[in-house]
């Protein structure tokens, strides 16, 4: 039910996007149409068109350059057309030549200037999604596992939210010593952060943070089913690395929960605990902090257990 409502909020969140972007259109096409009506109306010498300029700078409300274009060419024809539609001269027309002239300069110039603004927006976001992205694997990283889970930790607990965190650690070092090939130990890396983000959810948020370690954040997920999806990653994922040895890749996970005295270094520090545990008994397996004493109970944080009004 959780789920549920989280994608229908974020459904509602993407139209209504979707629906500001298309009124925004709207007003400045409508815009941009006006100032030609306006245009016409006044005596010719009064009025030339500049304002073009100014919706040509609105169209910074909505995304990408093929918008921009769009209003800078309408824009252009009509102060054309408006030249050739108006009745009324009230100056010379080389005086109205002449400040048509500049205000179609004056419409390239912003149409330039806009088009640079949003492609230059688009390298930053792109430079940004670099900086948080793995570049093997293409999930995200350990600079965006610990951005957002701050993020999460204050949504968890402003709302009263459960919050689980899993580390996971892959166990088979002929991966990661210098004498394995690097293509090889890229591609074993590859499939297997495909293979975890296959059986996660789409709601958790997943990020390789290590060489062979890798994290996933559970909004709204208590410890006992966040262990219950790590158990089926941990059996999915062990399979033959090579068919001429008996190597197999066994991934360790060390999972807890947040407590209401959690901060990001706390709870993170107790999930490397719990993989610190895992490694110590043999690896292999899933171990939550706090431990889990049956499968059908799981020891609730502090968070959960207060009692929640409304």
């Amino acid at each position: 039910m959780q789920i549920q409502n989280i994608s229908a909020i974020t459904s509602a969140k993407l139209s209504l996007r979707e629906s500001s972007v298309l009124a925004n259109s709207f007003v400045i096409l409508a815009a941009t149409i006006a100032i030609f009506i306006i245009d016409l109306c006044l005596p010719l010498g009064v009025a030339a068109g500049v304002p073009y300029a100014l919706v040509i700078f609105a169209s910074l409300w909505v995304s990408g350059v093929q918008f921009t274009y769009l209003i800078a060419t309408l824009g252009f024809v009509l102060t054309i057309a408006g030249y050739f539609l108006s009745q009324h001269l009230v100056v010379p027309v080389n005086i109205v030549l002449f400040n048509r002239g500049i205000t179609l300069l004056l419409i390239l110039c912003s149409a330039y200037m806009v088009i640079k603004i949003k492609r230059a927006n688009v390298d930053i976001s792109t430079l940004m999604n670099q900086i948080l992205t793995d570049p093997i694997t293409g999930y995200k990283n350990r600079q965006a596992f610990e951005t957002e889970l701050d993020s999460e930790i204050l949504r968890s607990k402003r709302y009263g939210r459960s919050l689980s965190v899993a580390i996971i650690d892959i166990d088979l070092l002929e991966l990661f010593n210098d004498s394995y090939d690097y293509k090889n130990r890229n591609n074993y890396i590859k499939q297997i952060s495909q293979e975890i983000k296959t059986n996660i959810r789409v709601t958790d948020l997943f990020y390789r943070i290590d060489i062979n370690v890798f994290a996933i954040v559970f909004p709204e997920t208590n410890l006992f089913e966040a262990k219950k999806i790590c158990e089926a990653i941990r059996k999915k994922i062990s399979f033959s690395v090579d068919k001429n040895t008996e190597n197999k890749i066994m991934i360790s996970i060390g999972i807890t929960m947040l407590e209401e005295t959690d901060d990001k270094r706390k709870l993170y520090k107790r999930a490397e605990d719990a993989l610190f545990i895992c490694k110590q008994n043999g690896g292999h397996q899933v171990v939550t902090l706090p431990l889990i004493l049956n499968k059908e109970k799981t020891t609730v944080a502090a968070i959960l257990s207060r009692s929640r009004s409304g």
